[in-house]
């Protein structure tokens, strides 16, 4: 028996119920004394597997291919880097594991009795996969994807807003023609930003030509060379584009700079996510920043409270970023 079964059949949370086991200060002492009385009648005696679980918590990144979880400049390390010191706070150990591709056969072969809970990077997940996150066993939160239409408890940026104050910004700056740097592979994420895109180009009056929907390859290097073929031979581009992520904004820099273009005197570009290599870029890029921190934070105080309450509700939890304005957009002169 665990302490969340145990909690289940007596009613008394497990937080309760482990400051008993543990002589801690926390409860009445008629709580306790309740509590005791419990242990005694079902023989509760936790196993020192169990104990040590109940102060750990599994770390897991998952991955197709490792574009967004491995090489997007630090952007998940930083919110891992978060989760570990919220824990740290909390006197709670973490385990830092990679799993590959096969979610399925990889959910079936975790040992969940070493841990209370778990903290899943769900940035490359796909909706077919979302359903085998019904089969984890242990408290959990997803971070960095929704899960649209699955009641899991997830922590993500705001994907709507944050596309708005890029698109409200370039509005501010005078553009009304308004390019989009996509990603060819697919993320929760991205589908998010895309459609978040099309609608607010409508609602704020701006003007998108399908001509200047570029999907590219998601990778620094990768988005270069698509972009730079697309630039070969007689091109009109709008006067700004908005990129899905800061890597295809960085690459698609690169590539029209190649081809002569002068950035932000001949074309402006807006980034999203704000990552170390976008303050340093020439020019510096013009951003969305995404809070990484508090995202690694807020996803262990979630996990926290559906490890010590069984009936705590889903909770999906989306943090809207702030623009972070340097050289990469132009201010039109007004007509």
């Amino acid at each position: 028996m665990t302490i969340r079964e145990l909690s289940k059949i007596t009613g008394f949370s497990p937080s309760a119920i482990s400051i008993v086991l543990n002589g801690k200060k926390g409860v009445s002492d008629e709580t306790r004394e309740k509590i005791r009385k419990a242990l005694e009648k079902y023989d509760y005696h936790p196993s020192p597997k169990r104990a040590a679980a109940e102060r750990n918590v599994l770390v897991m990144k998952y991955y197709k291919n490792g574009f967004f979880v491995e090489e997007n400049q630090g952007f998940i390390s930083m919110i891992i880097d978060a989760i570990e010191g919220q824990l740290r706070k909390e006197n709670i150990g973490m385990t830092l594991t990679v799993m590959k591709s096969d979610l399925e056969q990889g959910l079936k072969n975790l040992d969940y009795e070493k841990y209370a809970g778990m903290i899943m990077i769900g940035t490359e997940l796909r909706r077919e996969e979302y359903q085998l996150m019904g089969d984890i066993r242990i408290p959990f939160v997803v971070v960095d994807n929704n899960i649209p239409s699955h009641s899991y408890s997830s922590v993500c940026m705001n994907n709507y807003e944050n596309v708005r104050l890029a698109l409200l910004y370039l509005r501010k700056c005078g553009h009304r023609q308004i390019g989009f740097l996509g990603s060819s592979m697919d993320t929760e994420n991205f589908r998010e930003r895309e459609e978040a895109f099309r609608k607010l180009v409508h609602e704020l009056e701006l003007s998108f030509d399908e001509q200047h929907d570029y999907k590219l390859n998601p990778t620094m290097i990768g988005t270069h060379d698509d972009f730079l073929a697309h630039l070969e031979g007689d091109v009109t581009l709008p006067s700004a584009f908005f990129a899905e992520n800061d890597t295809i904004a960085l690459g698609a820099m690169k590539a029209l700079k190649e081809k002569g273009y002068k950035i932000p005197r001949d074309v402006s570009i807006i980034g999203f996510d704000d990552i170390p290599y976008a303050s340093i870029s020439s020019p510096a890029l013009t951003t969305v920043h995404v809070q990484r921190k508090l995202i690694g934070r807020q996803a262990v105080l979630q996990l926290l409270q559906l490890i010590s309450d069984p009936g705590f509700s889903t909770m999906k939890t989306e943090l809207t970023g702030r623009l972070v304005v340097r050289d990469s957009v132009r201010v039109l002169p007004q007509p």
